[in-house]
């Protein structure tokens, strides 16, 4: 088993949340392989043609991309740090559901991101 990282872009502005599908900035989904993770992202409504069907802007972009021809990680990962400890820039969701990890059983595990603050 691998790990996939899908990270939200704010498309239009905005993120989409839905705490019962295990949407929110950052979903880490396991599975075998990318084609199978990709499968359980849209079961659970993420979608890859955002700005081709209209429900994304095209000048921001699409919401989501796919994981196609990506390897996973070992372990849950955020921009190559692990899901349980990221430190990074976001903060754009309720505390404690910056990231959402889909275990292979079926479990969503929620974080919230370490804030790194700056000597000044």
């Amino acid at each position: 088993m691998a790990w996939f990282h899908y990270n939200q872009n704010n498309s239009g502005g905005s993120f989409d949340f839905d705490e019962t599908a295990g949407i929110t900035h950052h979903v880490v989904i396991e599975a075998k392989n990318a084609w199978l993770a990709d499968q359980r992202a849209q079961f659970a409504g993420i979608y890859f043609d955002g700005c081709d069907s209209g429900r994304d802007c095209s000048c921001c972009g699409d919401r989501w991309y796919s994981a196609a021809g990506e390897d996973g990680d070992e372990v849950p990962m955020v921009y190559g740090q692990p899901a349980n400890a990221y430190e990074g820039w976001g903060g754009w969701m309720a505390e404690g559901k910056e990231i959402a990890v889909h275990t292979i059983s079926g479990e969503i595990l929620w974080y919230g991101e370490t804030k790194k603050v700056d000597a000044a």
